[in-house]
């Protein structure tokens, strides 16, 4: 097999693939990650998002400088557009797009040094801490002394050209030269102007977001004294008292934001922008609990000189724990085995805690033919996240649980389904499959087995995927190229999970059982999974169904994009779940994860969404279930006997046929539907709002008008959350949720953690 291409080329053909499919295979992916190629429609609407796919010409960049900035008069503004056109003319230059980073930064710093900006309190120009006249072409980190620059600019001061490229950093030509504000972190806290993803920082503010800035007199609240650094001054930034404290690391801007942070997968970038709006973000690492790396796992992000950065200026932070206190994001679909970084990062990345999706945790990969199919997850170390999904949040609104079900009960007609590639990411070949690692072949097995057998719906494509999962009572949830994403899908429609993967630990395992709420069968069990799944007793069913709400809770990031569930507060959600995590492990130092909800019960009822809300079950549970025999443990039944399983997750069990016959006394009892309950009176609204597929322009280059949340609420029922920001690329406000403004401040964003 060959091996895989460089990252940064791999992730353009992606990009490039995804645009070119995107007729034949459209399930609002590359709309809502903003990953395509084009213009559509108003921007108004789901079905015709209008993101910002290209580079603004010289012209719009003027009028949306004009707009969010400048703010001159009529008379300026002409006079400054005249005197610039006829700059580029005399330069032997076309007023049009910016063909580079210079002509790109030219333009900028003309408007910026005819900007009259605000300054930080106290901040005057005798007090900076780096070369005079760094705040005008830079930002100056007042804790370091160092000016960091845009990427095209380079010296103490940020005034010395740079050669660089948009390819150069994992971008398009003509994607990458934006100086709109929704392109940066947390859109700069409304401090700084976004130039490509880079905040340039009013004086006296810095850091990535420009969060920063020195208490001078050391009257903020929560100031440390004078002359010490705070966070959002004057916006009322309040630490959450249950913490973690949280320290990120700001790194020199060429290691991040001056490549493509708004990759497919945004995990590092919503917890990034989250950590400061719940409150848990610390600027003194003295005190902090975990330390935050900035940037993903994926593309462009220069690892290696992150690390040495690390050891250069913070490396005592690192010693204490060796690392394990760090936090790294890895979306990708091979985790810690799809690098990004050189042989020197590897012992560094072998210490730290990753987020990651693609729990495999032996070696595969000999008998996948992929090298990647490595052990690349660590138990009780690396923490396995929900992938995201936020491309199927429309979907997700065929869920059993959502408040539309009141007047619309789903109906489920299907015994098990699954839809998708049988042998390969979008591909459409059929079984036998040419590689043998997409799926460990399991999609293929099903394909085979179970496509023409009733009760059974086994296809490539179906016209509505959640509504095709939410009207089936199993799901299968095979993995895919790397991690698949079918088990969130189908636990977030309330569709029980069928995972046949052996070795792969799925998200927040061990601290959710998915044998318990869904059904865990060996690879090796193939050929049993009919009798399997009609063996299930409807009393069986539904008890699985009662604790599948709760872990739909958990899977889902519903304060990120909006609420999916009927009485859901959020406060169980992906996000809260992670920080969790980190709190009882950090309540528990050396304590096996799978020993920790036993150690703290506060954790165990967390897990169990407990107090819960009246709308637990959705379920109409029906007579009890009797007492069943103990489910086989899965490492006993697994691929590879004696591997680490057996110790990470002791707990871990898988269904079987003789189980499932010495349950049932039968090998085949009769399937029944399980409805959600219709009963409004256990329907108690939460506090979550609900998703909102609507997009609206709140600050763009060609609308007047001020920018205004206001501009949402033509396009909000009553209870949905605000619309999403049409310019932004995430499907997600400034500060990493739904609850927060959807154009800042993010200190008034909703705390539910």
């Amino acid at each position: 097999m060959a091996r895989p291409r460089p990252l940064c080329s791999a992730f353009l053909a992606l990009v490039l693939t995804l645009a070119c499919v995107h007729a034949s295979f459209q399930d609002d992916f590359d709309i809502v990650w903003g990953i395509s190629h084009g213009v559509w429609g108003s921007g108004r609407s789901r079905i015709g998002r209008r993101l910002l796919t290209r580079d603004l010409s010289m012209d719009e960049i003027f009028r949306y400088w004009q707009k969010m900035y400048g703010k001159w008069p009529t008379d300026v503004y002409e006079t400054h557009l005249t005197d610039y056109r006829n700059h580029v003319a005399r330069s032997g230059r076309e007023f049009g797009i910016p063909r580079n980073d210079q002509e790109f930064l030219d333009l900028y710093y003309y408007l910026r040094n005819r900007t009259e900006v605000p300054r930080a309190v106290g901040w005057t120009p005798e007090r900076e801490r780096c070369a005079p006249g760094c705040y005008l072409h830079g930002t100056c980190n007042q804790e370091l002394g160092r000016c960091d620059c845009p990427r095209g600019r380079q010296g103490p001061d940020c005034s010395e050209p740079l050669a660089t490229s948009c390819r150069e950093f994992c971008q398009h030509d003509g994607q990458c030269h934006r100086v709109i504000r929704e392109w940066c972190i947390n859109e700069c806290n409304d401090r700084g102007s976004c130039v490509g993803g880079f905040c340039h920082c009013w004086p006296g503010y810095f850091g990535t977001d420009c969060s920063l800035s020195v208490d001078y007199e050391g009257k903020e609240p929560n100031s440390n004294g004078p002359n010490t650094t705070v966070l959002l001054a004057g916006q009322g930034y309040r630490p959450n008292p249950r913490g973690p404290k949280i320290y990120v690391y700001e790194f020199p801007p060429q290691y991040h934001v001056w490549s493509l942070l708004w990759l497919d997968r945004p995990l590092n970038i919503i917890l990034w922008e989250r950590l400061m709006s719940l409150g848990l973000r610390t600027v003194n690492p003295e005190e902090a609990d975990y330390f935050f790396l900035p940037g993903c796992g994926r593309g462009c992000n220069k690892w290696d000189q992150k690390f040495k950065y690390i050891m250069e200026h913070y490396a005592k932070y690192w010693n204490r724990r060796n690392g394990r206190d760090h936090l790294m994001t890895h979306a990708g679909d091979w985790g810690r085995c799809e690098k990004a970084w050189g042989p020197d990062s590897a012992p560094f990345i072998a210490n730290l805690t990753m987020l990651n999706h693609w729990g495999i945790t032996v070696d595969r990969s000999q008998e996948t033919e992929h090298d990647l199919f490595n052990a690349c997850h660590i138990p009780d170390q690396d923490i396995q996240v929900p992938v995201l999904c936020g491309d199927l949040y429309p979907q997700f609104e065929h869920n059993v649980w959502h408040p539309k079900r009141r007047a619309h009960p789903v109906n489920k007609t299907v015994l098990a389904s699954v839809a998708g590639s049988i042998c390969g990411w979008n591909s459409a070949e059929e079984p036998p499959c040419k590689n043998k690692y997409y799926s460990f072949g399991v999609r293929a097995a099903l394909w085979t087995t179970l496509r023409d057998k009733p009760g059974f719906h086994i296809a490539k494509r179906v016209p509505v995927l959640g509504q095709s999962m939410a009207e089936s009572e199993f799901c299968f949830a095979p993995t895919g190229a790397g991690h698949g994403k079918r088990q969130v899908v189908s636990v977030t429609l309330g569709c029980m999970p069928v995972i046949i993967s052996d070795h792969v630990a799925q998200p927040f395992e061990p601290f959710l059982d998915w044998n318990d709420f869904g059904v865990w069968i060996a690879e090796a069990d193939l050929p049993d999974v009919e009798a399997i799944l009609r063996g299930f007793t409807p009393q069986q069913k539904a008890a699985k169904m009662k604790k599948l709400y709760c872990a739909a809770r958990h899977v889902a990031y519903t304060t990120v994009f909006g609420g999916l569930f009927d009485g859901d507060t959020g406060e169980y959600d992906a996000i809260a779940t992670i920080f969790n995590i980190l709190r009882v492990r950090l309540r528990h130092p050396g304590v096996p994860d799978h020993e920790l909800m036993k150690m703290d019960q506060d954790f165990a009822d967390f897990m169990a969404c407990k107090p819960g809300s009246p709308r637990a079950s959705g379920l109409v549970a029906g007579a009890a279930a009797p007492p069943a025999p103990p489910l086989p443990n899965a490492a006993s039944n697994a691929r590879y006997k004696d591997s680490i399983d057996a110790k990470a997750f002791p707990h871990r069990t898988v269904t079987t046929a003789a189980w499932i016959k010495a349950v049932a006394g039968t090998g085949a009892a009769t399937t029944q539907q399980v409805q959600p309950s219709t009963d409004t009176a256990a329907m108690i609204p939460g506090p979550l709002c609900a998703f909102n597929g609507h997009w609206v322009a709140y600050a763009s280059f060609d609308t007047p008008g001020n920018p205004s949340a206001e501009l949402g609420n033509a396009h909000r029922a009553q209870g949905q959350c605000m619309p999403k920001n049409a310019n932004r690329p995430g499907n997600f406000p400034p500060g990493g949720s739904i609850t927060c403004p959807p154009i800042g401040p993010i200190t008034e964003c909703a705390v539910l953690v």
